[in-house]
């Protein structure tokens, strides 16, 4: 499949079966995100493998966005080791597009090997945060949910194919 094939076939799935996920497949996105490139490759992401009863349990318990699921990735970055583009009078941090591309090139690995995602950001990240313990520096950028979608119900919105014509996107300057 080619790329934009395989761009054009990802959707955001909101209804998940109960099939697992394969550790194979898994591994493989994982390791997907282990390669995406970060700002200066400071690499300050974490993410954790939701796929315990307990974890499950508890993510479902705080937002809907997880979908049932029956893999969440909780991406995440440490703030004290994300990139600062302080030198241009906007010190913007680069945590939370670390962790977008890394989730985006797991969404894509996770499409190409039959699994179907949904990339989240619909929730309370200092209430997930608390609740999974986690460090101070872990900033909660988003989840991405991973599995099989449901045959009847897991398909694709009616507002996936709905896009803006390029001359509306691109404007050459």
């Amino acid at each position: 499949m080619s790329f934009i094939d395989l761009v054009k076939s990802r959707y955001s799935c909101r209804k998940f079966s109960d099939r697992a996920v394969e550790t194979e497949k898994l591994n493989a996105v994982l390791e997907a995100g282990r390669l995406a490139p970060t700002a200066m490759n400071h690499q300050p992401l974490k993410i954790f493998v939701l796929k315990s009863a307990e974890a499950l349990a508890k993510i479902r318990g705080i937002t809907r966005m997880a979908y049932n699921a029956p893999v969440v990735l909780m991406v995440c970055y440490d703030k004290d080791l994300c990139y600062r583009a302080l030198n241009y009078n906007d010190e913007h941090e680069c945590g939370d597009m670390d962790a977008s591309i890394v989730a985006t090139t797991m969404m894509m690995q996770a499409t190409e090997l039959g699994l179907n995602t949904l990339w989240a950001r619909g929730f309370n990240a200092v209430e997930i945060a608390r609740s999974f313990e986690l460090p101070e520096n872990l900033k909660v950028s988003c989840l991405l949910d991973v599995g099989y979608a449901d045959p009847i119900e897991g398909g694709p919105s009616p507002r996936h194919t709905v896009r803006k014509e390029m001359g509306e996107l691109v404007e050459e300057l």
